[in-house]
Formats: structure tokens, C-alpha cells, sequence
């Protein structure tokens, strides 16, 4: 959107919860800016297609978290039977 060749405005009302409304106005007063620049600047940056790529983003990296926990799992089942193993090697060494 250029502003600068927009002079023209027109009001929209959105509905939302008190706590929403305090949860905009937090945001505003933290960015210094009014709340219609907060709403004006998130309606622009915008991009469904860039928020379904985050979702599936999402998707996939809970799915390699949980990966990545069962592997570092199946390691230390891994590394605990090669210390039983090795334990068990240096007792017939012994005897």
C-alpha cells in the first residue's frame, strides 16, 4: 500500500474480546503507535500463502522434535548396551 498517493480513509469496525482489545492496545503502546497503525501495518504484512507455509513449518518441526527425541532415545538404549557389553567384556577378562 503507498501511502503516500492514499488520502482518502474509511472506517472499519472489528468486533473482538476485551481481552484482544487490551492485548492490541498493549502492543501499540509498547511500539509507540496508535492502534489503528497496529491494526494498518499487521493488515499489510499479511500473506496467507506466507502463513501456510509457516504452518506446515510448524508441522515439520514438531515432527523432527519428535524424531529427533527417539533417536537421541534409541542412542542411549544404544550406548547403555554397549557399557553392559563392555562391563560384562572386562569381567571375563578378570576371571
Amino acid at each position: 500500500m503507498d501511502v503516500g498517493r492514499e488520502t482518502a480513509t474509511a472506517r472499519v469496525v472489528t468486533l473482538m474480546t476485551p481481552g484482544e482489545k487490551s492485548n492490541l492496545e498493549a502492543k501499540a503502546r509498547k511500539a509507540g503507535l496508535s492502534v489503528g497503525e497496529i491494526v494498518r501495518r499487521s493488515v499489510e504484512a499479511y500473506d496467507p500463502e506466507e502463513m501456510r507455509q509457516l504452518e506446515e513449518l510448524a508441522v515439520l518441526a514438531r515432527e523432527f522434535r519428535a524424531s529427533a527425541e527417539r533417536a537421541s532415545r534409541a542412542v542411549d538404549r544404544t550406548n547403555a548396551s554397549i557399557e553392559k557389553t563392555l562391563e560384562e567384556l572386562a569381567e571375563r577378562r578378570r576371571t
